[in-house]
């Protein structure tokens, strides 16, 4: 049986460092994007979360993309 892809969603998340422990091991937190478009391309989606974080007052860590999609068996 061929499964099927329904119901995708996207978000773009910025992990910043907001800070050092006292270990000297980096603080993170995460910004989230949501409602983004799934046909976003991976260099756009980069572009854009570049971008956004040169808007953040921390340094950025990470830019991830996030894709979730409900499967189901294709009739």
């Amino acid at each position: 049986m061929a499964a099927k892809k329904e119901s995708q969603s996207t978000k773009l998340v910025l992990k910043v460092v907001t800070g050092t422990s006292s270990s000297g091991k980096a603080i993170t937190s995460s910004r989230t994007f949501s409602a983004v478009n799934p046909a976003a391309t991976d260099d756009d989606m980069l572009d854009v979360g570049a971008a956004l974080g040169a808007l953040q007052a921390h340094d950025v860590q990470t830019i991830s993309r996030v894709d979730t999609a409900t499967l189901v068996a294709a009739e």
